[in-house]
């Protein structure tokens, strides 16, 4: 399907795109109906939600001539090529996702790519998340492994190698051969740079490897100018070297509990760094002058709602910065679609035009090819699964390549309604509530079985694009709420600060106000609401149920942390772990009595419902004890649960068999305690 505009973009002609996108227009939407007339919705399968995208990570050729994707298929993850103008998929690489999983592909010239792909492993006695590159070509042939290992090792055998070997800080586009990789030493840990050859796997130093240091950036001229580092005494530092090297200058410090200035990447300007920083309250995008002693900053993009970050988005070639990559819709922010996370002129009317095509949608311009006439754009909406489409600026169109969920269409997918809501000390809260078809706040029907759904993180947070989970429990005919609880990303420094160190206290109480507003508006039913989470999200369903069980007819926990003593140990096995620990969670000794009283697995004599228990056992962010110990203190208590645990599971739900396993348990559960009223 071809949808052809007339340049600008800003004027596009629709017909044509409207006509063949009937199905997933967010404009024909069914009519809404009043709540008298609501019927209920039949249920769609299971594993149309519970499947991971089935296609992900789409990537353009420099020559803009061919993508390359991840294709999910059953439990099979395959890399995959095909001509932009259409043809059959060739495979190249595949995985069972079970000895390891695919991170991302990329090209590297135009007939090569290279894949990261990572596995879950242990050194001594901590479990690691262990991380390789390979390349191969886009027919599949000359596959070499760029992974430095002893004789007699395999790709998946830790011995004395470095355990991140994906991150690439530098493509080298006009190279085509080597791409300039970021190393730990075996030996010292010690964080360097090496130059690698992805044809042989030969490896050069371009920068010795620092102490301290955590991160590196190169330059337009792809020289090595700033580093990131952690000091020995509880500080972050950036430092730079000049254009022609020379001796490392510090140019900012401060204290970790502090907020800092966070280097994002150069211009075509090797004196003009971008960095990321504090504005009236809410990060921003910043430039500043490294030839000026006094680091003068000017303001290039800030949000009065919210904070801005993000990576930057580059032209290939030249390293010209256009704006902010992954960015740039209208829904969440009610943005006007005009572009603004873009601040090059051309990029910028290009994603207005965009915006004003796709409109209501995140509309992320991914990958350009070299000559940047030729770009990929993945674009997903409220209510709308993710779309990727190939654009070219010279003939002004752009093509729909494919849908990331094809098996899910806009009639049985329902979106998501915001509203805001005021905590019990007057702080204001985004809420996002999924109802079930022909439901609408405010329309006076009658009150729905309720799934509350914290998000993970903590600092993350939930938005209005599409989501299959939500999608799925409306289908169900569950009511669905989501909120951004006080230390939330997003809404700025003091709403995050406002979550440190308060797991299990107000954080909670945020989600026990927004149960009770939707109990008060008869959203919710309150005989039936359930509380569903994974990771901290699974936290939150524990304690939800241990400090608040009247409220909830039930619990589900994914990967969620139990006992936050033993999640401080853990942490600690981990270079920094303890130190963000100590921020985030409280001080192990110092916090013990808070820590204990706000631990699940430590109260389960407080708990009166059912709870639903699962966990990975190659998890190496939440480690499974924590749902083993949950499941033990259940059982001494006497208190009615069930606990699956999933062998070689992780933390993302990877693993096709293991995702729609949840997802059954979950549906089963569900019906089984919020069929009916209390």
């Amino acid at each position: 399907m071809l949808m052809r505009l007339s340049l600008p973009f800003q004027h596009l002609l629709l017909a044509c795109f409207m006509a063949g996108m009937a199905a997933t227009s967010p404009a024909q939407q069914p009519a809404e109906l009043p709540a008298s007339a609501a019927v209920p919705q039949q249920r769609a399968p299971v594993a149309h939600y519970a499947r991971l995208p089935m296609l992900s990570g789409m990537t353009l050729s420099p020559d803009g001539q061919r993508i390359a994707v991840l294709l999910n298929q059953e439990g099979r993850t395959v890399v995959a090529t095909r001509p932009v103008a259409g043809g059959k998929l060739v495979p190249v690489l595949s995985t069972d996702n079970t000895s390891h999983h695919f991170n991302w592909a990329r090209w590297v010239n135009n007939d090569r790519l290279v894949v990261s792909l990572r596995f879950a492993s242990r050194r001594q006695f901590t479990g690691t998340v262990e991380t390789r590159l390979v390349s191969v070509k886009a027919d599949g042939s000359g596959v070499i492994d760029l992974t430095r290992f002893d004789r007699g090792s395999s790709i998946t055998t830790v011995r004395r190698t470095q355990q991140q070997q994906d991150r690439v800080i530098d493509w080298l586009p006009s190279d085509g051969r080597h791409v300039l990789l970021q190393l730990r030493s075996v030996d010292s840990n010690e964080l360097g740079v090496v130059r690698l050859n992805v044809e042989t796997g030969a490896r050069s130093t371009v920068m010795s490897p620092e102490r301290g240091a955590l991160r590196w950036l190169t330059d337009a001229q792809h020289r090595v100018r700033v580093g990131v580092f952690s000091d020995t005494d509880g500080h972050w530092s950036v430092r730079a070297t000049e254009p022609q090297g020379g001796a490392w200058r510090t140019l900012w410090r401060f204290d970790k509990s502090e907020d800092g200035v966070w280097p994002m990447g150069f211009g075509t300007d090797p004196q003009r760094l971008y960095v990321n920083a504090q504005h009236e309250g809410r990060s921003a995008v910043f430039s500043v002058q490294l030839d000026d002693a006094t680091l003068p900053r000017t303001l290039v993009l800030a949000d009065a709602r919210h904070d801005v970050g993000g990576s930057l988005l580059r032209a290939p070639l030249s390293g010209e910065v256009l704006g902010i990559a992954g960015a740039g819709l209208a829904g969440d922010d009610e943005d006007d679609g005009d572009g603004g996370t873009l601040w090059s002129p051309p990029w910028r009317a290009l994603l207005k035009g965009l915006n004003q095509a796709l409109p209501g949608r995140y509309n992320r311009i991914i990958h350009m090819a070299h000559d940047e006439q030729r770009f990929l754009l993945f674009s997903s909406g409220n209510g709308q699964p993710g779309q990727y489409f190939v654009g070219d600026r010279d003939k002004g169109t752009i093509a729909l390549v494919a849908d990331a969920y094809p098996e899910l269409s806009d009639a049985t997918l329902v979106g998501k309604q915001r509203t805001a809501i005021r905590a019990r000390d007057g702080l204001p809260l985004n809420v996002y509530l999924t109802l079930p078809q022909g439901r609408k706040l405010g329309d006076g029907g009658a009150a729905l079985p309720m799934v509350l759904l914290p998000h993970g993180g903590p600092h993350s947070r939930d938005d209005d694009d599409f989501d299959a989970w939500t999608e799925f429990l409306a289908n169900r005919g569950h009511a669905v709420m989501q909120v951004n609880f006080r230390g939330s990303d997003g809404y700025g420094t003091a709403f995050k600060a406002a979550g440190l160190r308060r797991w299990g206290l107000e954080m909670q109480d945020d989600l026990t106000d927004a149960v009770q507003w939707a109990i008060g508006q008869r959203v919710a039913d309150a005989g039936r609401v359930c509380i569903v989470g994974g990771s901290y999200g699974g936290y939150a369903a524990l304690m939800g149920v241990v400090k608040t069980p009247e409220l909830y007819r039930c619990a589900i926990s994914f990967a969620g942390v139990s006992h936050l003593p033993d999640l401080i140990l853990h942490q600690s096995e981990y270079i920094g772990g303890l130190r963000a620990s100590d921020r985030m969670i409280g001080q192990f000794w110092g916090d013990r009595a808070q820590l204990r009283a706000t631990s699940p697995a430590l109260q389960a004599e407080r708990i009166r419902v059912p709870v639903l228990l699962v966990h990975g056992t190659a998890d190496r962010s939440v480690p499974v004890e924590q749902s083993r110990e949950m499941a033990a203190a259940l059982k001494s208590a006497g208190k009615p649960h069930r606990y699956i645990e999933q062998e070689g599971g992780d933390h993302h739900l990877s693993r096709h068999e293991h995702r729609l396993a949840f997802f059954e348990a979950m549906e089963q559960f569900l019906d089984q305690h919020l069929a009916t009223p209390r």
